[in-house]
């Protein structure tokens, strides 16, 4: 009994040398998972696709307006806050309004938000080139605000998922009218 003991012993202190987990029977073991969520890193360059929807109002009237886009830029993660650059492109028409008239807007947005995993909610402010393309087109320049959320998917987190809220407004767009331009976005982008 004494040599069975001794060679325990032995046996386990080898292990414990080696680097070795040393493993009671009652312990349970507990494997640590490959990436934590708070691990996750937003940084890097990515590009994708939108479909958006909102109204618009000149001052007189509301339409609804619906159309679609595309976007790039660029996250930097610094552990719990995150900030980034984005440029976008964005086409609809009005649903409502006759004769057929349609928008296209360019936006530029600075983005900050918050690094809570694979979940990234944010603010945002920018500059929009905006244009009304009818008849007599119209064509300024305002800004634009809002929040949003974005949900990284997959292993490696490459396509994410969001969804994004923005107003634009200025007073006497091109001279003419009061634009009030709201739009909510779904987004597809992928994490190069």
């Amino acid at each position: 009994m004494k040599h069975v003991l001794a060679a325990a012993f032995v046996f386990s202190a080898g292990v414990a040398q080696a680097g070795g987990p040393v493993v009671v029977a009652d312990d349970p073991v507990v494997e640590a998972p490959a990436e934590m969520a708070s691990d996750f890193d937003w940084t890097g360059v990515y590009a994708g696709v939108s479909v958006v929807s909102g109204s618009f109002s000149d001052g007189f009237t509301d339409y609804d307006t619906s159309g679609y886009g595309l976007q790039a830029g660029y996250l930097r993660d610094f552990g719990k806050w995150v900030i980034g650059g984005e440029l976008s492109y964005s086409k609809g028409d009005y649903g409502d309004l006759a004769p057929a008239s349609d928008w296209d807007a360019t936006r530029l947005k600075l983005i900050g938000g918050y690094g809570a995993g694979r979940l990234m909610p944010y603010a945002f402010v920018g500059a929009t080139k905006y244009n009304v393309n009818q008849a007599t087109p119209y064509s300024d320049t305002m800004a634009n605000y809002g929040i949003g959320a974005r949900y990284a998917f997959g292993a490696s987190g490459k396509v994410v998922v969001g969804l994004e809220y923005m107003v634009e407004n200025k007073t006497a767009f091109d001279d003419n009218f009061d634009l009030d331009n709201r739009e909510v976005a779904l987004r597809l982008d992928y994490r190069f």
